[in-house]
């Protein structure tokens, strides 16, 4: 038996106008068209469905009992459809990300990417600042997601650890800490050092290591963003400990990356306004990010498989 859905759709209508003229206006189509629908409908089944008398078409028992099984059927339909509208819904609209330097240039563009191919109708807007700004930012509901060095309970926003990664230092490709499989606090006695601006968590940390050790750091420049530092770096100015991030995206570009000893942590969180639920267009990319961050270091990225 060949029954196709259109034969169904004039069935039905037909079924409720208790009129082939009326169920044709439903459809959009003549009268003529659905009496064809009808007898095929007939004929493929065996059944008579309706009988016709003075203009008007009365249904069978046969067709009470179709339309009921036929009303289950579009039920679920329209379920369907439904369903389907809502994810249409919640995959448009837009997200607002703010994020600091090297999450922004270094590591967002793939997730970014994965995210336009999972959910095409979001438009994406991207800030970029200091740790402190970004922060300020979703605080105050300008942006749906931050991703920044912050700390865990900062106020006016709900933060996500993301995957933990440390610090390295960037050397000059021929200094002779190159030669070393680690570097240590007390190895960078008296070596010129580039550093982050105080407001970076990370560079506090780093400080703190030099301290601990007895070093007072020889500092001959410092730069709010890390990015600005390796090209310094490279042309021998000095050394540094920075983001892994910023380290890898210039890694043989004049500088290499050892290990720094002891650990100094670059600890990333998302964060989402607390004034209001977290969205799903915003965890959904931050899964994502999570994910990338996971795989950070392997070289191989998996979020593109994500859909």
């Amino acid at each position: 038996m060949r029954l196709n859905l259109r034969q169904i759709e004039a069935f039905r209508a037909v079924f409720q106008t208790g009129s082939m003229t009326a169920a044709g206006g439903l459809m959009g189509i003549t009268q003529p068209a659905v009496s064809r629908l009808i007898k095929d409908l007939e004929a493929e089944i065996g059944l008579p469905l309706f009988e016709r008398a003075a203009g008007r078409v009365i249904a069978t028992p046969d067709a009470v009992a179709l339309f009921r099984e036929v009303e289950r059927s579009f039920h679920g339909l329209d379920r369907v459809a439904r369903a389907a509208a809502e994810l249409r819904q919640r995959r448009q609209g837009e997200l607002r990300i703010a994020a600091s330097v090297a999450p922004s240039f270094f590591c967002l563009p793939p997730v970014i990417r994965a995210f336009h191919v999972a959910w095409p109708g979001v438009a994406l807007s991207l800030k970029t600042g200091s740790s402190p700004e970004v922060l300020d930012l979703v605080a105050m509901q300008q942006c749906d997601l931050g991703v920044a060095v912050v700390p865990a309970d900062s106020p006016g926003v709900v933060t996500r650890a993301l995957p933990v990664h440390e610090a390295v230092c960037v050397l000059p490709q021929d200094h002779a800490l190159a030669q070393k499989d680690a570097v240590t606090a007390q190895d960078l006695d008296r070596v010129p050092l580039l550093v982050l601006s105080d407001y970076s968590r990370l560079q506090q940390q780093f400080l703190a290591c030099l301290d601990a050790a007895g070093i007072i750091p020889n500092v001959v420049f410092e730069s709010s963003f890390s990015a600005s530092l390796c090209p310094l770096i490279a042309d021998g100015v000095g050394v540094g400990v920075l983001d892994p991030l910023t380290a890898r995206a210039h890694a043989g570009r004049g500088v290499v990356l050892r290990p720094f000893r002891p650990a100094v942590t670059y600890e990333l969180k998302a964060m989402f306004p607390a004034a209001r639920p977290l969205g799903e267009r915003a965890a959904a990319f931050t899964d994502l990010l999570h994910r990338h961050l996971e795989d950070f270091g392997t070289g191989e990225s998996t979020i593109n498989a994500i859909n």
